[in-house]
């Protein structure tokens, strides 16, 4: 008689609702579909989980570690915003789907923080310094978070997940810093910068 491994069972859980939630949205979490493409019952996903509040926060759990196997790996491999942070980010399609699924659901307030730590994170791990290099910036650090979100708010809301080749995901940033870098050189830019 073989025992099944019980972690393996609850990782193969996490594994299908991972990409499910990347590839379908939070809203479209199905047991039924979990259980039958894992080939399992249902009773063993409340075994594992109790109920899907659990298995949900153990998702974004997920998430945030492979987030934070993005960061090392960017550290380390990241010498330049071009092409370097958008060859990394297309190593991780399924990561990079499940977070515009957080940026679409944002009016939950787990997936606004989660979807804010994990952004704000890489930027300041080592993003940011691309960034600023890249578009030679020279204002403060809060200034340059400051355009670098506004960058990544207008590329978030661009993306398609049919499409997260690192040439796509270039070409929306390049665009949008275009405009941004428009912004940046305007009269309104400078007015709303100054000191009341």
């Amino acid at each position: 008689m073989t025992h099944s491994n019980p972690e393996l069972g609850k990782a193969k859980w996490l594994d299908v609702g991972y990409r499910q939630f990347a590839e379908h949205g939070p809203e479209n979490l199905s047991v039924n579909k979990i259980s039958q493409e894992i080939g399992t019952s249902r009773a063993s996903f409340y075994h594992y989980f109790g109920d899907i509040g659990n298995f949900v926060d153990d998702l974004l759990s997920m998430h945030w570690q492979t987030v934070e196997r993005f960061i090392t790996k960017g550290k380390d491999t990241c010498q330049n915003l071009f092409p370097d942070l958008y060859d990394l980010v297309a190593e991780y399609p399924v990561a990079q789907q499940f977070s515009m699924q957080l940026f679409h659901a944002r009016t939950n307030p787990e997936f606004n923080f989660l979807f804010i730590k994990t952004y704000e994170a890489i930027a300041k791990a080592f993003a940011l310094k691309l960034f600023a290099r890249e578009y030679q910036l020279n204002q403060n650090e809060n200034d340059v978070y400051k355009l670098w979100l506004t960058v990544g708010e207008t590329w978030y809301s661009r993306l398609s997940p049919r499409d997260l080749s690192s040439t796509t995901l270039q070409k929306h940033s390049r665009e949008i810093m275009k405009t941004v870098s428009n912004f940046m050189n305007s009269q309104l830019y400078s007015s709303l910068r100054e000191p009341t």
